[in-house]
Formats: C-alpha cells, sequence, structure tokens
C-alpha cells in the first residue's frame, strides 16, 4: 500500500467527535419549541423534560395533545397537516458538571395513524447520535431509518386484477420474498451528509457542535420532511 492510499484512508476515518455543549435543558427546549412551531404552522408548541439520573429527555407537544407508542412508553407527538401523519421528536442530553449537559441524540421520526389512539405505524426516523469518542462513529451520523413502506398497502387496482386471475393470489403468496428476520433493515443507518465525492473524503460522519447548529439542523430536518411529504402526495395524485 502506497503512501498515498494510506493518506486517503486515515482521512476517510471518522474524525473526534466534539463535545456539543449546552448551558441549559430548558433554554434548548424552549428554542427549539420555537423553531418548529414556525416550521410545522401550529400556534404553539411547548417541550417537556422527563429527567433521569444524569441524562434528561426533551419531548415536544402541542393543543391538542396527542401521543404515540415508542419504545414501549406513551410520548406526545406533533401533528402534520394532513391529520393521519406525526412527528416525535426528542434530544437527549446527559449531564456533565456545573449545570452543563451534553446533547447525546437528536431523533424526528415520522408516523401515521388515527389521532385518537397511540397506535402508530412508524415510518421513517432521522438520527443524530452525538458521539463521545471517535471509536464509536461507526454508523453515518446524521442518519435515516426506513421503519416500513408506508401507503404500499393502497393498491385497488392490483387488487383487482389479482381477485380476476384464479390461482394468481396463490402464485403471489409463493414467490413473495420471506422478510430476512424481524425488521432487519430497520436498523439499516442511510447516510444523511457525506462528502465521498471530494478526494479525500471525510466519510459519513458529521459534527454538530453547539446549541445553534442543533436548532438549525432539527429545523432544516423537519421543512425537508414536510416539503418531501407534499411531492409525494402530488406523486400519489393528493
Amino acid at each position: 500500500m502506497g503512501r498515498a492510499e494510506k493518506k486517503r484512508q486515515r482521512a476517510t476515518r471518522a474524525s473526534p467527535a466534539p463535545q456539543c455543549i449546552v448551558a441549559s435543558d430548558d433554554s434548548l427546549g424552549r428554542k427549539c419549541a420555537q423553531a418548529l412551531k414556525g416550521v410545522l404552522g401550529l400556534h404553539h408548541v411547548e417541550h417537556q423534560s422527563r429527567r433521569f439520573r444524569g441524562t434528561t429527555s426533551l419531548y415536544f407537544f402541542t393543543t391538542p395533545p396527542a401521543e404515540a407508542e415508542v419504545r414501549g412508553e406513551n410520548r406526545p407527538v406533533l401533528p402534520l397537516p394532513d391529520g393521519n401523519r406525526w412527528l416525535h421528536i426528542a434530544i437527549d442530553l446527559h449531564f456533565i458538571a456545573d449545570k452543563y449537559w451534553r446533547v447525546n441524540h437528536i431523533s424526528i421520526g415520522l408516523l401515521q395513524g388515527d389521532p385518537s389512539t397511540p397506535q402508530k405505524e412508524h415510518v421513517l426516523r432521522a438520527e443524530w447520535q452525538i458521539h463521545e469518542a471517535e471509536t464509536d462513529s461507526g454508523h453515518a451520523q446524521p442518519h435515516w431509518h426506513v421503519l416500513s413502506a408506508a401507503g404500499v398497502a393502497e393498491l385497488p387496482m392490483f387488487d383487482e386484477v389479482v381477485e380476476a386471475i384464479p390461482g394468481f393470489e396463490e402464485f403471489l403468496a409463493d414467490a413473495r420474498p420471506k422478510p430476512a428476520g424481524n425488521g432487519t433493515f430497520g436498523h439499516f443507518h442511510y447516510a444523511m451528509v457525506t462528502d465521498w465525492h471530494r478526494i479525500p473524503s471525510t466519510g459519513p460522519y458529521q459534527v454538530l457542535a453547539d446549541e445553534a447548529a442543533v436548532v438549525a439542523w432539527l429545523e432544516g430536518c423537519v421543512r425537508y420532511i414536510r416539503h418531501q411529504l407534499d411531492h409525494v402526495d402530488r406523486k400519489a395524485g393528493k
């Protein structure tokens, strides 16, 4: 292996992650709530904190409140304009010292389902894990998870064809590929930001430096989700 190749490989490794520090979890929650209020077009958005030993999690809600089951517990969700889609947003912080907090994880989950029940389908999730050490950065940061194929079941024209051909439904059932495990590909981290096209590349791991960057990324990612949902609806003729 030549010197140039070794240099390129070193450059593509994830760089050490700086600590994303905030002085107040409540201040961060208020700033994020204000950003979400604007990008979602809601009258108001508030945040709540759930504190544990050495950690706190920020969640966001509006009125009337709605919930979804996330990781075995009911958590607040924010409505999207169509009335059937929701965003679950969580920011996890770890206490360090002198009232300062380290932003550890940001999650934006897209769900769909009836507002009257917490049983909602998880469709997509955007995440940013702010690692403490270089050796923890195996996955792309930030990244997407694809959790289910929203709307795939809405195929009335195809269903009509299947019903019209004797034996075709049984044929499809036998030929359809079986899923590889229980949600296996839900664990695939789809890189959101990379510079693979550059030489040398620093790879798919980006840094989130401070509170302003947290608020800006949250707002921008939610805006992009809304834009893409509008695009999907237009393609579907809605």
